[in-house]
C-alpha cells in the first residue's frame, strides 16, 4: 500500500483520534468517575454513572471516527493503487 503524504498525515491523525479516545475513557474514570463511586451515598453515586456514560460514549466516539478514517485512508490508497 503506496500512501501519498496527505494519506499518511491522515492515518497519523487517525491514530490520535483513536488513542485519544482511550485516553479519555480511561483518565476519566480513573481519576474522576472512581472517586464518586467511592462514596457512599446515592447522589454522588448516580453522577458517576452519569458521567461514566456520558465520558465512555464520547471516548468511544471519538476512536471510532479514528478507526473509520484509517479505513476510508487505506481503501482510497488501495483503490488508487
Amino acid at each position: 500500500m503506496e500512501l501519498s503524504p496527505e494519506e499518511y498525515g491522515a492515518y497519523w491523525r487517525a491514530s490520535i483520534y483513536v488513542a485519544a479516545g482511550v485516553v479519555l475513557v480511561f483518565l476519566s474514570y480513573r481519576f474522576v468517575i472512581s472517586t464518586l463511586f467511592a462514596q457512599s451515598e446515592g447522589g454522588p453515586i448516580a453522577i458517576g454513572l452519569f458521567l461514566f456514560g456520558t465520558l465512555t460514549f464520547a471516548g468511544c466516539f471519538l476512536a471510532m471516527l479514528g478507526v473509520a478514517r484509517v479505513v476510508r485512508t487505506a481503501v482510497d490508497a488501495e483503490m488508487r493503487g
